[in-house]
């Protein structure tokens, strides 16, 4: 079947891929459609063919979020749920979220997705997730007998983990500033053909209150690495000293003996 659906997209000259993915992300949808725990179980049972069609392309990850967010539009709780169970399978990732809700939708409503509650949801839900898990890893104390590999290797993983937060955040802020300043192509399209309207104003707006609560979310995540930074120094010069402390106990202890 599925064979059968990319050769009549390619005969049509359409992605293939996406054409595929649409079709069996419904189909896994429409047999979980029952309730929430019946998607679950059926994305759970789909997982791997899912994370496959995910990993081919940008365009297959993004297809998978607008068949998605198109099945279960009446029920746009749902359809997050099943969005942050993807993410938790690593079959989206948090850059694709992010892309899809402030370039592709906004993109393709003139902004006006900037209003849509469910919208911002999905991608707080998403930053939520992401500082997270890098919350987790900074706070997590240096443990006792640590080989100096295992040491090397967490550093590396709390590096890419902040990096990847950070990458994530200057998406966010490069995509809400062009609907901001009102410089995004739609943006200028509609202008140049409408005029300033009222429609432009009100989402130059929603673009500056998104802008405004994302760079506060990036501070706020900012200031906890650096706290963190001091707190993991300051637990690390206590272990140090009371190595020194158990060496000079050991070696009094040999002298009176």
């Amino acid at each position: 079947m599925i064979q059968r659906i990319q050769s009549q997209a390619i005969d049509r000259e359409i992605d293939a891929l996406v054409a595929s993915t649409d079709v069996f992300v419904t189909c896994v949808l429409h047999v979980g459609s029952k309730s929430l725990s019946h998607v679950l179980a059926a994305i759970e049972r789909t997982k791997d063919r899912l994370a496959d069609a995910g990993a081919a392309s940008d365009a297959a990850r993004a297809q998978i979020i607008t068949a998605t967010m198109t099945y279960w539009s009446a029920h746009p709780g749902v359809a997050l749920r099943i969005i942050e169970k993807l993410l938790n399978y690593s079959i989206l990732t948090p850059e694709t979220v992010i892309t899809w809700a402030l370039v592709s939708r906004a993109g393709n409503t003139r902004g006006e997705a900037l209003s849509v509650a469910y919208v911002y949801e999905m991608v707080f839900n998403t930053v939520v997730k992401v500082t997270g898990r890098v919350r987790q890893l900074v706070a997590k104390p240096p443990l006792e007998g640590e080989t100096d590999e295992e040491q090397q290797e967490a550093a590396a993983t709390r590096d890419r983990e902040i990096g990847a937060m950070r990458a994530l955040f200057a998406a966010i802020e490069d995509a809400l500033a062009s609907w901001a300043t009102g410089s995004k192509d739609e943006m200028m399209e509609a202008s140049e053909t409408e005029g300033d309207s009222e429609g432009e104003r009100l989402v130059r707006r929603w673009g500056e209150r998104w802008l405004r609560v994302f760079r506060r979310r990036a501070a706020i995540e900012e200031a906890f690495l650096a706290e963190a930074e001091k707190e993991r120094a300051r637990k690390a010069q206590q272990q140090e000293e009371g190595k020194g402390s158990s060496m000079q106990v050991d070696i009094e202890a040999s002298d009176v003996a």
